[in-house]
């Protein structure tokens, strides 16, 4: 009888370390989030019908990237919008921050990234109404999509451009 509990006993110990060892996805760390994000660093540019668009990233330190934003007319005389960026790995996170000139008080706006999948990073601020949702896909080395998704008035507002180093 006691061959036989020592048995089960082993037994249920072997079935018990099988069953927590099973395939676990490997977890990426802040560090290795930030890292992945080198790509942002250079100066992108994309021309529309209103105007152009020049933003520059540059890395600060090992966890900081800043960024400089600016939409000029069609003429490049006149700055229409402007917008600085910071990029920053914190102890609880990878976090995007947006301050526009003459909106929020001045004050940066905080996006957390939420998913990062397949070249595609997703930023997320869902105490905004526009735009709550940031979204950069990586389409090569040198072009990025952008997409800004919210709600202005009431309705869905999604826009989305395509920046080029």
């Amino acid at each position: 009888m006691k061959t036989f509990k020592y048995i089960f006993n082993c037994l249920s110990v072997i079935i018990f370390a099988e069953s927590c060892s099973g395939d676990q996805q490997p977890v990426i760390s802040n560090e290795e989030k930030i890292l992945a994000l080198e790509w942002i660093t250079g100066d992108y540019y994309m021309k529309s019908t209103y105007g152009h668009y020049y933003e520059k990233w540059q890395k600060k330190d090992s966890v900081t990237y800043y960024g400089l934003g600016y939409f000029m007319d069609p003429e490049n005389e006149d700055t229409l919008f402007r917008q600085r960026m910071k990029l920053r790995q914190a102890a609880d996170g990878v976090f995007m921050y947006f301050n526009v000139k003459n909106q929020n008080d001045n004050k940066d706006v905080e996006f957390r990234l939420t998913k990062q999948e397949n070249q595609v990073y997703t930023f997320e601020n869902s105490f905004r109404d526009y735009p709550s949702i940031v979204t950069y896909k990586i389409l090569s080395d040198s072009a990025v999509n952008v997409v800004m998704r919210g709600f202005k008035n009431g309705e869905e507002k999604i826009e989305d451009f395509i920046i080029s180093k």
